[in-house]
């Protein structure tokens, strides 16, 4: 399990947060904003608050995926 990351508030322990890398950066995708548009696809960290919020492992960063 990789570490968490504090800057990342609620999201570096939710299971809907996925980590995007850019080619000179690094995002965090909210995958609930997939289905539900109340919640924006890549959210102002860190998120202190949040409704949709599920405790679980984060999805895998994908090394491949380009912003």
């Amino acid at each position: 399990m990789e570490p968490v990351e504090p800057e990342l508030g609620l999201c570096a322990t939710c299971r809907y947060q996925r980590t995007v890398g850019g080619a000179r950066s690094t995002f965090s995708l909210c995958e609930r904003s997939f289905t539900d548009p109340r919640f924006p696809k890549y959210p102002p960290l860190p998120v202190q608050r949040c409704r949709g919020y599920v405790q679980g492992a984060p999805a895998p960063a994908n090394p491949s995926e380009k912003l």
